[in-house]
């Protein structure tokens, strides 16, 4: 038998993304409920849109505001880079504000994401999400918009 090829393990670097607390611990939230990170999470997320399976409301001003943070997370590079790419095609003024932007999107229950992502009308999967979960629950993320 032949020596088995090893795949190539894909690169993440750690990267600060400056987004809303609020946002930010609602989809740490999310993701551990499908024992992933935020990183992964957001690795996932930056990928559909880089391929244009989910998309973001694209803002007409500056969409930072009072209570961002940098947050430290591993993301991948192909996703990164391919996403920056889209990014700047749409003139959504930041690697950051888009990854918020696709936060939010998550959170506010328009997108779901854990080992994939997509828009929400084409989710297969027969459990609740863990947005209706936490809705239904009293959690955090029925207060975030």
């Amino acid at each position: 038998m032949p020596p088995r090829k090893k795949r190539a393990t894909p690169t993440r670097t750690t990267r600060r993304v400056y987004a809303d607390d609020a946002t930010w611990d609602s989809a740490d939230d999310i993701a551990a409920a499908d024992a992933i990170t935020v990183g992964h999470l957001l690795t996932v997320l930056l990928s559909r849109y880089a391929s244009g399976v989910i998309d973001v409301p694209i803002p007409k001003k500056d969409v930072r505001a009072a209570g961002r943070s940098g947050h430290l997370t591993p993301i991948g590079d192909v996703a990164w880079t391919r996403a920056d790419v889209r990014r700047d095609r749409e003139g959504i003024q930041s690697m950051s504000v888009l990854c918020e932007l696709l936060l939010r999107e998550t959170v506010a229950g328009r997108t779901f994401a854990g080992l994939d992502a997509g828009p929400r009308e084409h989710r297969t999967r027969s459990a609740p999400s863990p947005v209706e979960t936490h809705e239904a629950t009293g959690g955090a993320l029925a207060s975030v918009a």
